[in-house]
């Protein structure tokens, strides 16, 4: 290779993606490979799998270890500096067994890259609702600003997890005679196979139910016209238009926005809900598509790593 490649990882807990740049910025390859959420697998595994895919892109490129400039990961898990740190370190160990000298390794979280890669590389601002919630903007100084990413003990609003335990709690209100009858209570049993209290109780609480899973149950009821459902959904909504707000008022000249994550960027009720609320509440705001994928962010934040420590 004539130029050094910068590889751009995005990476989570079913499969990690890859794209390589070239010197300007062209892409050169783009693969996927297995999961490297390393909360998840351990740093040791994560490693292995991030470097199992760096051989097939760099085979793809007909390049080797030495053609790499530098390398950005953008893991699930990665948010918090000591989780970073770690992960890190453990990839620089296995990374040494195959190069000397290192190339420039830098890591992040996966919604740095998705911000990144949203306006290729310029200030905007992302709102992500997957199993979590968390809003990211860049300012023209390229200071990055956050609001949300408490997790679900804490915060989380409108995130699929939210509207999972939205599902169980609105069962169990009708289930015990407290709330209204709902369209989500059948499809919880239909769906899950959770009909009665001891059911649900048991896959909470001792089956280690994923419960973020169940939120396309109310979206579904949502669908159908479902009022719990219908306000369940208004109030997620609502929860993820404060996130908007909170960051309005510290740059008031934000006008781009891009939603990520499956349950606010395809066509459902949620979705539907969220782009009028945002549009009423914040009429200066463009709703934009993401110019770019997560893992063509982290390329571009690995090509912004030359000359760095």
């Amino acid at each position: 290779m004539a130029q050094f490649l910068n590889l751009g990882f995005d990476g989570g807990a079913t499969k990690t993606t890859c794209v390589a740049l070239d010197s300007d910025l062209r892409q050169v390859v783009e693969s996927t490979g297995p999961a490297s959420n390393f909360q998840i697998i351990g740093t040791d595994k994560a490693s292995e799998n991030l470097l199992k895919l760096t051989e097939s892109v760099l085979k793809q490129a007909g390049a080797d270890y030495a053609d790499i400039g530098s390398i950005y990961l953008g893991l699930t898990g990665a948010g918090r500096i000591s989780d970073a740190d770690r992960m890190r370190n453990t990839f620089m160990e296995h990374l040494q067994k195959r190069i000397s000298p290192l190339p420039i390794v830098r890591i992040g979280s996966d919604a740095l890259a998705a911000l990144e890669g949203a306006f290729s590389g310029n200030p905007g601002m992302i709102l992500i609702a997957g199993t979590g919630s968390i809003l990211l903007a860049k300012d023209e100084q390229d200071r990055i600003h956050r609001v949300g990413g408490w997790g679900r003990y804490i915060g989380d609003e409108g995130s699929g997890y939210a509207l999972g335990r939205s599902v169980l709690s609105a069962a169990a209100r009708e289930l015990d005679g407290r709330g209204p009858k709902t369209v989500i209570t059948g499809l919880l049993r239909e769906r899950h196979g959770l009909d009665d209290q001891q059911a649900i109780i048991r896959a909470v609480y001792q089956d280690n139910l994923d419960i973020a899973s169940l939120a396309p149950v109310v979206i579904d009821a949502a669908a159908s016209g479902d009022e719990v459902a219908m306000g369940i959904v208004r109030n997620a909504a609502s929860e993820l238009a404060d996130h908007v707000q909170a960051a309005m008022t510290k740059l008031p000249s934000m006008v781009r926005i891009a939603l990520i994550g499956s349950i606010v960027s395809t066509e459902n009720p949620l979705s539907a809900e969220v782009r009028l609320t945002l549009q009423k509440r914040f009429p200066e705001v463009i709703i934009n598509k993401p110019e770019n994928s997560p893992a063509m962010g982290a390329a571009l934040l690995a090509a912004k790593s030359k000359g760095q420590k």
